[in-house]
């Protein structure tokens, strides 16, 4: 039984290839489209609609597709023109198909398709030509009248231009503030001056005219701004529920592999987040049910022997907290084993300090790049690759995880602002450059004298008004810059991450700030420390410090990540899936990270290409029959580069004749999966074995 967001998934793509075909017969019947192209394109329409209604395990309607899909390549193969009633029978089999998906219920009229398509193409049976309307040619899907699909990208840009319109505000609030500067002076020059008044008082009652007319007008341009800013977030949250489909097949998934019962309790209420927010914590949140599952929940034999339910218990909450979203993962397993943890970081070379909190030196552990307490390497765990994860995710949200071990139970806490698009936090000056700090990362602020800085484990300490110490790093130096000041009294901001903080040295506060995200420039983009920048109106561009990203450099536990990272460091895989269909990509990505593996997405050959010139990755998984740049010479293109050649290549495709799959050979393709004979195993396993 396919899941709610799969079947979302399958009834958009068939909705988007009704709305094409009506449009292609229209461009037909004007003379804007030949019959050759309609033909093509159709048969591209099927073709992945066939293969959406494969995944929803629709056998009926996947076979009218496949029927139509058959009429179509007769044309193209043959070269002949499509007659009159074929042309208007394409739209109406596939509003067919989509009405079936919809209602659940067989449609009277896909007999009577598959009684016309079994006629001879030169003489098709009458077909009633469906009413050229759009209201009745969008019929199939009624409520989708009411909502307008937007690509994502364009709000990204509604959202950049909303951006730059609240900066613009932001420099006429300083413009404003200048001229009342500047009437003030006047004003005082022309009351201490009484030779001046005369000249001046004229030029004071203009420039008073000036000022509250621009106050008013800066009012109402701040309240347009606002409304636009809130409008156009509002366009951008999901509800968190659409990834609560795929949890439960994870969960339910990773249990029966590892032979145990569990039950997965959602409780997210009606909170939404923005789109980039959600999509980031996917992985996390699978991260975590993995975790939970195979090392929390017991088997069900262990759990009847502790007198506990055969059936373990992992529950998810949400709840929001002002522009905060709290997200609860808690089992009902064995909990944490801290002794574990402790002597399998004793293996490693890593001993806790004399004063540290156990809790905190187990939950640092945890999060460590590379630690793992399993006994041994599986596909599911072992590799010292999950939680580190889900910290470095959540820290790019400029969030925070925690773990919060209880009796016989475990919580992982997870806190991430409902959106990053917009940011609150403080502006400092550290060297040449202005920074901004998350507001979500600052503990507090102090003032220290040069003398109370000490030397510890090669850092610069200072101790705090509660007793601990406190390891220092100026902003500056951090950030590449050469020329640090080295002033009597240091202006500390204190930041922190879980068990860990640190004392980012400042030349100076300059104040709370709520800004706008812009992202880097792809070329600068892995710039280290640095989360995006923000916009000042007229002063220069500020950098969004990456806190967490500083915070791995000096953790409270020392040398921790080098030593640890050091036996069995692996950076997790990274995957290009290239497919034109939405269903297929959405399959295959939703498949392979679950997996635990990094996947992006291409919608075509020529994105896909473009993605392997400019990223790294370490396999390509590619549908064959794509438009302009297919499959095959797609395979050709990165056997014949210099840095691609030896990039492992798997085509997954629905043509099965051996002179294609000799063909994907001879293009240079390691694996040829047919789509018929697939499955979620199938492609896991050859992914596993090619990497």
């Amino acid at each position: 039984m396919m899941d709610a967001e799969m079947r979302s998934v399958v009834r958009e793509e068939l909705t988007l290839a009704l709305e094409e075909l009506f449009q292609l017969v229209r461009d037909h019947e004007s003379g804007n489209l030949t019959s050759a192209e309609l033909v093509r394109r159709a048969f591209r329409s099927f073709h992945n609609t066939k293969g959406a209604l494969r995944v929803a395990a629709e056998p009926r309607l996947e076979l009218l597709a496949h029927c139509v899909e058959d009429r179509l390549a007769t044309l193209r193969d043959g070269k002949a023109s499509p007659s009159a009633e074929l042309v208007q029978l394409l739209p109406e089999a596939l509003g067919v198909i989509l009405r079936e998906i919809e209602t659940g219920t067989e449609d009277p009229r896909c007999e009577e398709l598959f009684a016309l398509l079994a006629g001879q193409p030169e003489k098709p049976a009458p077909v009633p030509a469906p009413a050229r309307s759009v209201e009745q040619q969008r019929a199939p899907a009624p409520e989708l009248r009411d909502h307008v699909r937007v690509d994502a990208e364009r709000l990204d840009l509604l959202m950049a231009l909303g951006a730059d319109l609240l900066t613009q505000q932001s420099s006429q609030r300083q413009r404003l503030s200048a001229l009342s500067a500047l009437l003030e002076r006047v004003g005082l020059l022309a009351r201490t001056h009484r030779e001046q008044r005369a000249l001046l008082g004229p030029i004071v009652r203009e420039l008073e005219t000036l000022v509250r007319r621009d106050e008013r007008e800066l009012r109402r341009g701040g309240q347009l701004a606002a409304d636009f800013d809130r409008a156009m977030r509002g366009a951008r949250m999901q509800p968190l529920t659409g990834a609560v489909g795929q949890l439960q097949r994870h969960a339910h998934e990773t249990a029966r592999e590892l032979g145990k019962d569990v039950e997965l309790d959602v409780d997210v209420g009606n909170v939404e987040l923005d789109r980039q927010v959600l999509d980031a914590l996917r992985d996390p949140l699978l991260h975590l049910l993995r975790n939970a599952v195979d090392h929390g929940i017991e088997t069900p034999e262990v759990r009847r022997r502790a007198g506990k339910p055969e059936r373990g218990r992992i529950a998810i909450e949400a709840r929001l907290r002002g522009p905060f979203v709290e997200l609860d993962v808690s089992d009902d397993g064995r909990g944490i084993d801290a002794e574990r943890v402790v002597a399998r970081a004793l293996e490693l070379g890593v001993e806790p300090p004399a004063d540290a909190d156990k809790s905190a030196f187990v939950a640092d552990m945890l999060f460590s790049p590379g630690f793992s307490t399993a006994a041994g390497v599986s596909h599911v765990s072992g590799r010292g690759v999950g939680l580190d994860v889900v910290r470095a995710r959540v820290t790019e949200l400029g969030g925070q995880v925690t773990i919060e071990p209880q009796p016989a139970a475990t919580r992982f806490r997870i806190r991430v602002p409902t959106s990053v698009v917009s940011l609150r936090g403080l502006l400092v000056r550290a060297g040449e450059a202005d920074f901004v700090i998350p507001s979500s990362m600052i503990q507090r602020t102090l003032r220290a004298r040069r003398e109370e800085v000490r030397s510890a484990d090669g850092a610069a300490t200072m101790v705090t008004g509660d007793g601990q110490p406190l390891k220092l790093r100026w902003l500056a130096a951090a950030m590449g810059q050469t020329r640090v000041d080295d002033p009597t009294i240091l202006t500390v901001v204190v930041v922190a991450d879980g068990q860990q903080r640190l004392g980012l040295v400042v030349d100076e506060v300059r104040g709370d700030t709520s800004c706008v995200i812009k992202r880097l420039p792809w070329n600068v983009r892995k710039l280290r420390g640095v989360i995006g920048a923000v916009h000042q109106g007229d002063a220069p561009l500020a950098l969004v410090v990456d806190v967490a990203q500083l915070l791995r450099g000096h953790t409270s536990v020392p040398d921790r990540e080098q030593r640890v990272q050091a036996p069995q460091q692996r950076r997790k895989p990274r995957i290009l899936v290239a497919d034109d269909s939405l269903t297929s990509r959405t399959l295959e990505r939703n498949i392979l990270s679950s997996a635990g593996y990094d996947v992006e997405t291409a919608i075509d050959g020529e994105e896909a290409w473009r993605s392997l010139e400019q990223g790294e990755f370490d396999l390509l998984v590619s549908d064959v029959q794509m438009p302009g740049l297919d499959g095959f010479e797609l395979t050709r293109r990165v056997r014949a580069h210099a840095k691609l050649g030896q990039l492992p290549v798997v085509l997954v495709t629905s043509l099965d004749r051996p002179d294609d799959v000799a063909q994907g050979a001879d293009a240079g393709a390691n694996e040829y999966i047919v789509k018929g004979r697939f499955d979620q195993r199938t492609l896991l396993e050859t992914v596993s074995r090619l990497l």
